[in-house]
């Protein structure tokens, strides 16, 4: 693309990037079944009980899991809006401690889910492009 500026193509190649890279966010058998890693394949009660040598590895977990939401999601900057770490580690056990069945993954997926609405579209002070 030498007849865009540096800037422009940057841009375009960045979208087309993200535009392929969205097709894999609804990537699942043709049964809906996917392949979960890591601490997603644990159950909340697990997650709930256990210690602090565990919760390095699950906060890691998190942070991965709602960086890739971020890259993949339509019109999606940050999921987690103004929340911290902290405040999404918190809500990820109260909905732990209602649901102990469930998988890590699952209250992740919920959690994600639950605030579509209220995420950050942009970055804080930025108009857009």
């Amino acid at each position: 693309m030498p007849f865009l500026p540096r800037p422009r193509r940057a841009r375009i190649a960045a979208l087309a990037a993200m535009l392929l890279a969205a097709t894999a966010v609804f990537a699942a058998d043709s049964d809906g079944n996917y392949a979960v890693w890591g601490a997603g394949a644990k159950s909340c009660h697990t997650f709930n009980t256990s210690g602090e040598d565990a919760a390095a590895g699950y906060r890691q977990y998190v942070m991965g899991y709602l960086t890739a939401y971020n890259a993949l999601a339509n019109e999606t900057y940050s999921i987690s809006a103004d929340q911290d770490l902290d405040a999404v580690m918190g809500w990820l056990s109260t909905y732990c401690e209602d649901k102990p069945m469930h998988s890590f993954d699952q209250a992740l997926m919920d959690y994600t889910s639950s605030h579509v609405a209220d995420r950050l579209k942009r970055p804080p002070g930025r108009l857009g492009w």
